[in-house]
């Protein structure tokens, strides 16, 4: 019995995660804090949504071509095709992501998403990499199939790379004049990824690279500015 309780319990999530036909860019916030010992830069800052540049980089094609179950190099991989992010665009779902982490972390007094005119700077930047690739596990299906007849398993893992990068990062004054420009952010992460036998886990995963990247890129700022003001 209990071992078909951890049995529901690793599967359950996958199960709901395969009835969304519709994706969403999203991590738990909540409890992101600070670094210790860190000082907040005393500005307020409007973020507009990111440029989304991906459709001019090769690599990205593919989640514009093609569902999220795809041949590549005549070998099965799951992608995060971008046909599941039908409900928001995927740089304004980024944006307003990293907002709330930005203003979680405390790197600036106040952060906002698009056009608050009570803010004084602008921090704007260009979106070209969102990518998750991992090879489609058929453990993931056979252990799918055994579940079905009760056999208790728990869920997979399969290799890939999820790839992230933001460009262009420019913090600005309201009057155009420019304060800041940040260089080329990128993350690739590679290793193995959960799996599921419908090719939805990809799109939690890259989720959960997406906070480690926000992370990494708020500290760098906050380290940037920081040494900029001195």
């Amino acid at each position: 019995m209990q071992k078909q309780i951890i049995f529901i319990f690793y599967t359950l999530p996958l199960l709901l995660i395969s009835c969304m036909a519709n994706q969403w860019i999203t991590y738990p916030t909540s409890s992101i804090t600070p670094p210790e010992k860190v000082a907040t830069i005393p500005i307020r800052v409007d973020v507009t949504m990111l440029t989304d540049n991906r459709m001019n980089i090769e690599q990205n094609k593919k989640l514009f071509t093609y569902p999220r179950e795809v041949l590549i190099n005549k070998k099965r991989y799951c992608i995060n095709s971008e046909e599941h992010y039908r409900k928001e665009a995927v740089a304004s779902q980024i944006t307003k992501l990293l907002v709330e982490h930005i203003n979680n972390a405390k790197l600036f007094t106040h952060a906002s998403y698009q056009k608050n005119i009570e803010n004084e700077f602008v921090l704007s930047g260009t979106l070209n990499s969102f990518y998750g690739e991992q090879k489609f596990s058929d453990n993931a299906v056979v252990g799918a199939q055994l579940g079905i007849v009760g056999v208790p398993v728990i869920t997979n893992e399969s290799s890939g790379k999820m790839v992230i990068e933001i460009s262009d990062l420019r913090l600005m004054k309201k009057d155009g004049s420019q304060i800041f420009h940040f260089e080329n952010f990128r993350k690739e992460y590679t290793g193995d990824f959960q799996a599921d036998p419908d090719c939805w886990c990809v799109y939690q995963n890259i989720n959960e690279k997406l906070q480690d990247f926000n992370t990494q890129l708020i500290e760098k700022l906050r380290k940037e500015l920081s040494e900029a003001k001195r």
